[in-house]
């Protein structure tokens, strides 16, 4: 959910201090360093799937949109046995789960809106939904070697132009999210994404694809598209307080189980 404000200077405002925090002290380096207008397309600006309501997946609407991922036996079975269970009335969840940090790629698949802050050595996406802001670095670096990767629920991400097409690598996620089409992400899950303007630059096109011998038997591509938000558009904070029964999503219902 976003919400709206008359004053877009003060939505560059915020987004700049956001950025600066997000990026620590070299925030306002980059921030300096904005992508010059027509050198690179610009993605920045709030971006939302609206092909569906509410969060998630309500209505099935990603099994319509998506192709079925072609799994190990393994996941197979586990995906069998996680639809038994929730046959019989029990919340499983793989991306979320009480007030702990969505895993990648919830955000993505969510229908809450994400902010994407662009400049020449590094894109954030700031999602609403609660978890930690998501860098693609820009810059020329490589993923870190495996005896240093440190895992984290958005992984480590590298990108770089080719032509009007933003590509983004990303390894080194903990694990234990889904992806849409029934697939999972694993600590050695690799992924690869297309961000491109369409459509006049009203929407954008992520095309992903999922590599991991281990969950996937081939890989595992779909695309997704975004509606950029109306000028303006600022983010409406989520808070989540896993002892609060107030909160829709906090606590598990009764009769329910994670």
């Amino acid at each position: 959910m976003n919400q709206r404000f008359s004053s877009a200077s003060v939505k560059r405002g915020a987004g700049a201090a956001l950025l600066a925090l997000a990026l620590g002290a070299s925030g306002s380096v980059l921030l300096a360093q904005s992508a010059a207008p027509g050198k690179v397309p610009d993605l920045s600006g709030f971006w939302e799937r609206r092909d569906d309501v509410g969060g998630g997946n309500f209505g099935g609407i990603l099994e319509k949109i998506v192709p079925k991922a072609s799994l190990t036996p393994e996941v197979v079975k586990a995906n069998q046995e996680t639809a038994a269970r929730q046959a019989q009335g029990e919340v499983v969840a793989f991306g979320s789960k009480w007030c702990l940090s969505n895993l990648y790629p919830f955000f993505m698949q969510h229908s809450a809106a994400w902010d994407l802050f662009q400049t020449q050595t590094e894109i954030m996406q700031a999602a609403e939904v609660h978890t930690f802001p998501r860098h693609i670095y820009l810059d020329g670096r490589k993923h870190p070697s495996p005896a240093r990767l440190v895992p984290t629920v958005n992984g480590h991400s590298i990108g770089h132009w080719e032509g009007d097409t933003l590509v983004v690598d990303t390894v080194g996620f903990v694990g234990g999210g889904g992806t849409p089409g029934g697939g999972r992400v694993g600590k050695n899950t690799h992924l690869t994404e297309r961000f491109k303007l369409i459509d006049g630059g009203k929407k954008l096109s992520v095309v992903s694809t999922w590599e991991d011998p281990s969950i996937y038997l081939k890989p595992h591509t779909y695309e997704l598209q975004y509606y950029k938000s109306d000028p303006g558009t600022y983010a409406f904070e989520e808070t989540c307080h896993a002892d609060d029964p107030k909160q829709s999503g906090s606590v598990v219902a009764p009769g329910q189980k994670y």
